[in-house]
């Protein structure tokens, strides 16, 4: 066999994995890009992280019950008050 057929049937698949290549490097450049252009709206200029909409919105919900919460101890603990005062006043 003659180098010159060697060549002939090197010179395709070479050049097809070079095309390959080359799409994949595209590929991951358009997905490093994609990446990129998310990244400043979960991180700020200084590093800090920030709250994605669902995170943001679960953890008002969760804020929005611990205060219901609170809100109704604080009427339980008023109303016990309350009642320690009338039977306080009772006894005496």
């Amino acid at each position: 066999m003659a180098w010159a057929d060697v060549l002939k049937a090197v010179i395709p698949i070479t050049v097809a994995a070079l095309a390959w290549l080359l799409g994949q490097v595209s590929f991951t450049n358009e997905r490093l890009i994609k990446i990129e252009s998310a990244m400043p709206a979960l991180i700020t200029k200084e590093g800090v992280p920030t709250d994605s909409p669902l995170s943001a919105e679960r953890r008002a919900a969760m804020k929005e019950g611990l205060q219901r919460e609170i809100n109704d101890l604080h009427v339980r603990v008023m109303l016990l008050e309350q009642l320690n005062k009338r039977d306080l006043s009772r006894r005496e």
